[in-house]
């Protein structure tokens, strides 16, 4: 019989007998492999005996939708985990968080062997240093741009960043004139980016030069973050956005797309003109990352002493390098932006604060030029402690920097257990800067709390920039950028809030701090005595 007559000979009912059998197996066979699952994640699992909600213990729904759908919301949740379950909570099948801070320093340290995370590090740009994950690659990496981040060498371009401030503060007197609220927010992003570029590529963005401090385009570049918890948890979202043609892509995030491709234009600029230079680096004053990029992890004659001389790391292309240029970007931009307006509304708010930061600053003396000069301000005990104490209450990347335990496990003492080699665990730098048994009074503002030897103590617990070998490349010019601007708008303006401040700054968990709204104040120029 052939197949054809036999398929005719069998009824539409029979069909839908076995249709719905067919069905019904599935649907049995679906049910027990997930009972299945489920059952291991709840008795077999490596994690097993760490306690946490059932949902969290079985699935990933819990993390997804408090930090997915309820955008960062997770956060919120930890302390209240941490208060039921103990100082180990398992939050999804295959992570931990932790709370015990003997162990951060365990985690995060140089030469860890914990490496990052690759499921939760994603994110488009995956030749940049941020995104790299084996440890002997980072260092290298590393080694090679540490030398543009050193301290020696932004002290060496205090000229730059003062002439990006006088345009902030050029562009500004149109609204003080006019007696509008100035968008100081917008003012702060337009500076940070034009100062990370110009140590990236050598040449501005020049996003101070645009219209209103360039809103459009800041509002388009900082919405890229709003979305960052969705991208982390549904990565395929950004794969096929980024197999788009790049004009349709950039309907998604213009402002995101301009940037990439005013780095790949860079990068590419770059190679061409190296291909005829004479492969060495420019002075320590001169160089842009690029050079060091390009050139590999050959020292400057003006390389500080203390960074030994090794053989060249692998130069990189023109994609890896826009890589590269896009995350330094990115990442020396929005924070550092987010950390000033912080600033202004912490002086604004605590005014005992204000009258001691303002007596201190009259001491400084102006240099030839007019300026306050960067070296004296950093020297001011109380001022410094202000800028800490605004890194500790904002807390710049709030939550779980998640790392994969290496080999031998993770020893926690609160619990007097092993987290198994190959999981998943994270600590919250927002839950540390909040522990009373480090910072006393951790609700409170206290800038004073930073000074003398208590200060150097807490400087350990200052997380804002994380700690160890992944700690945040860009931190030296972050504290200058911070105090060199603060310095120079409490001098020059007097501040007010406007209406609706404390509400616009409240923070939100981005991945890194977001303030809800953006930050305007009115101001008027200081009578000069």
């Amino acid at each position: 019989m052939s197949i054809l007559s036999y398929a005719h000979e069998i009824s539409p009912e029979t069909v839908r007998d076995r249709l719905l059998l067919f069905g019904l197996a599935y649907f049995v066979c679906y049910i027990v492999y997930w009972t299945g699952i489920v059952i291991y994640r709840l008795t077999f699992h490596p994690l097993a005996k760490f306690p946490g909600p059932l949902l969290c213990r079985t699935s990933w729904f819990y993390q997804v939708y408090f930090e997915a759908f309820l955008s960062g919301r997770m956060l919120e949740r930890l302390p209240a985990l941490h208060e039921k379950y103990g100082p180990v909570v398992r939050i999804n099948p295959g992570e931990v968080h932790i709370k015990d801070p003997v162990v951060f320093h365990q985690i995060y340290k140089q030469n860890t062997k914990f490496t990052k995370d690759p499921v939760a590090y994603t994110l488009g740009v995956p030749n940049a240093i941020s995104m790299l994950f084996d440890i002997d690659e980072h260092k290298k990496r590393r080694e090679t741009l540490n030398p543009s981040f050193s301290k020696r060498r932004i002290l060496l371009l205090e000229d730059l960043m003062y002439e990006e401030l006088e345009k902030v503060m050029t562009r500004a007197m149109p609204y003080i004139e006019r007696k509008e609220p100035l968008p100081i927010q917008d003012a702060f992003y337009c500076f940070t980016a034009d100062v990370i570029s110009h140590f990236t590529f050598g040449q501005s963005i020049d996003l101070i030069s645009q219209p209103n401090f360039a809103r459009e385009r800041v509002e388009q570049l900082r919405s890229f973050t709003n979305s960052i918890w969705i991208l982390i948890h549904f990565g395929f979202i950004h794969k096929i956005v980024s197999a788009l043609p790049r004009r349709i892509a950039a309907i998604a995030n213009e402002g995101y797309q301009m940037i990439v491709w005013f780095c790949e234009g860079l990068a590419k600029d770059a190679v061409e003109r190296h291909k005829y230079s004479d492969g060495k680096l420019k002075s320590l004053g001169e160089e842009t990352i690029f050079d060091r990029l390009l050139v590999g992890n050959t020292n400057s004659e003006e390389d500080d002493e203390k960074v030994p001389r090794r053989k060249q790391a692998p130069k990189m292309g023109a994609q890896q390098i826009a890589d590269e240029s896009v995350g330094l970007l990115m990442a020396g931009t929005e924070t550092t932006a987010t950390m000033l307006a912080y600033g202004i509304y912490f002086f604004m708010t605590f005014s005992e604060t204000q009258v001691k930061i303002m007596e201190e600053l009259a001491t400084v003396q102006k240099n030839e030029s007019g300026r306050l000069p960067i070296q004296q301000i950093e020297a001011l005990p109380y001022f410094t402690g202000f800028v800490k104490e605004t890194l500790r209450y904002a807390h710049g990347v709030p939550g779980r920097l998640t790392r994969v335990v290496p080999e031998g496990g993770l020893y926690v003492p609160s619990i007097n257990d092993y987290i198994p080699e190959g999981y998943v665990v994270g600590m919250s730098h927002m839950m540390i800067h909040n522990d009373p048994e480090i910072f006393e009074a951790p609700n409170e503002f206290k800038p004073e709390r930073w000074i003398g030897e208590e200060g150097k103590r807490l400087d350990h617990w200052l997380l804002t920039f994380s700690k160890g070998s992944r700690n945040c490349l860009g931190m030296n010019l972050a504290y200058t950028e911070m105090h060199l601007m603060l310095a120079n708008v409490f001098t020059r303006f007097d501040l007010s809030l406007v209406p609706g401040s404390h509400e616009d700054m409240v923070w939100l968990d981005r991945a890194i701090v977001r303030n809800k709204g953006n930050l305007k104040v009115m101001a008027k120029v200081k009578s000069q005595k």
